[in-house]
Parts: structure tokens; sequence; C-alpha cells
């Protein structure tokens, strides 16, 4: 998804000169803009697996781009965003906040006008459920651990 056509944007031009700026800019906006949303594990391009995300450690400007379509007409854009998501999480709430969240994003610090924001949802990541259950296991085993090593409370003893 990195064909972002065209390759530059060119803002309002003043008597002060001209602003211009690579549309991978507001494909890397959008991008950290969806990744914000509690939910989103990752952004993933075409032919991308689950597996590359996951092996992916530090991510340049080219990474952060990825999973991102920018198409530009004049100053109004529209994006297109594949994400995966974690297990569990209400994949219409999670679209609408990726949506507004990269409006206001974009629109804020480009001056451009979001047009659409299309979410396609690639996958589901299970990597927060199965922490998650073993953090629990690992909680248990502890608490047994801890209830055997303590002595057994006395019963009081009752006369009759």
């Amino acid at each position: 998804m990195s064909d972002n056509l065209p390759t530059n944007v060119q803002l309002n031009t003043n008597e002060n000169g001209t602003v211009t700026f690579a549309t991978d800019v507001i494909a890397t906006i959008a991008s950290l803009a969806a990744t914000e949303v509690e939910g989103v594990t990752n952004m993933v391009g075409p032919g991308g697996s689950v597996l590359d995300l996951l092996n992916r450690r530090g991510q340049s400007s080219r990474n952060l781009t990825r999973g991102v379509k920018v198409e530009v007409a004049e100053d109004r854009v529209s994006i297109q965003v594949s994400i995966i998501i974690d297990y569990g999480v209400p994949i219409p709430d999670i679209a609408r906040d990726i949506q507004e969240n990269i409006k206001k994003a974009v629109e804020t610090m480009s001056g451009l006008t979001v047009e659409t924001v299309d979410v396609q949802v690639h996958g589901i990541s299970f990597k927060r459920e199965m922490q998650t259950t073993a953090e629990i296991e690992q909680h248990q085993r502890a608490l047994l651990q801890k209830s055997e090593e303590e002595p057994a409370p006395e019963e009081p003893f009752e006369e009759t």
C-alpha cells in the first residue's frame, strides 16, 4: 500500500512562498493516529503477514506508512488503512475511533480536508489474550504456593 500518489502535496501559495510535503507525510500521520487507538495491534501492508508484524522491531518511516494508502485531489484527501486488531474488541467501535482519530490528526496537521477514511481489518491478534491468560495462571500459581507455605490456621478449641 505504498502507492501513495501524487508524491508531493502543495498547499496554498502566498507572498512568502509555497508549502509542499510528501504524500508519505499524510500516510505517516494516518498510521500513527490509527495505532494510537486502543485495540489496534498494528498496520499491515499488502502481502504482509501477522508474523511480519510481530517480527518488526524498529520502525523506519517506510514501515510507518505500511498499511496506509493516500489519495489526494486538490485539498481533499482519501485514506485507506489496513489493520490488525486485538481479539475481543468491537470492530465497529474501533473502526469509528480510527476514522475519527485519523481525520482529526490529518486535518489538524496538514490543513487538508479528509473526505473519507476506509478501515480494513486484515486480522486479529491473540497476543494480548494469551499474555493475560499466562499472567492469571502465574498469579494463581503464586497464590497456591503461598497458601502451601503458610501454616494452616488453628481451629479455636471449644469446650462443650
